[in-house]
């Protein structure tokens, strides 16, 4: 079981059963010389498919040219080398990928704090 609440300070808390976290992830991949992903609709839905099957909660998916940002919070048994080659292994109907990516941790997952994440990175939210 899980409640999702906001603290005094405007930030949603993820309560588990024996935990309580804050933020959430990001998932970020690039095309390799920033070649166009192919099919960004069927990315979507596999990246749909992916938090479907990891239960991941307040998922954003933003997907531009050439670079893809994949926000989330995942349950406390979830393993991130799991999550992240069940990513990697989709990646490539959708175009040629550079080898590196970023996996990390963002603030909050609420749309005000990641259109300003994706504003930092020169994205703008709206056309994701």
């Amino acid at each position: 079981m899980m409640k999702i609440e906001i603290d005094k300070r405007g930030r949603k808390l993820y309560k588990f059963n024996h935990s309580v976290h804050q933020g959430g992830f990001f998932y970020s991949h690039k095309t390799l010389n920033s070649t166009l992903i192919k099919n960004k609709e069927g990315l979507r839905n596999a990246l749909d498919a992916i938090a479907k099957k990891f239960e991941l909660i307040d998922v954003a998916i933003k997907i531009y040219d050439s670079i893809f940002f994949f926000f989330f919070m995942t349950k406390p048994m979830t393993q991130p080398k799991e999550l992240i080659e069940s990513i990697h292994n989709n990646l490539s109907n959708f175009g040629e990928w550079d080898k590196e990516y970023l996996h990390n941790t963002v603030y909050d997952l609420q749309e005000k704090y990641l259109r300003k994440d994706l504003d930092r990175f020169g994205f703008d939210y709206d056309k994701g």
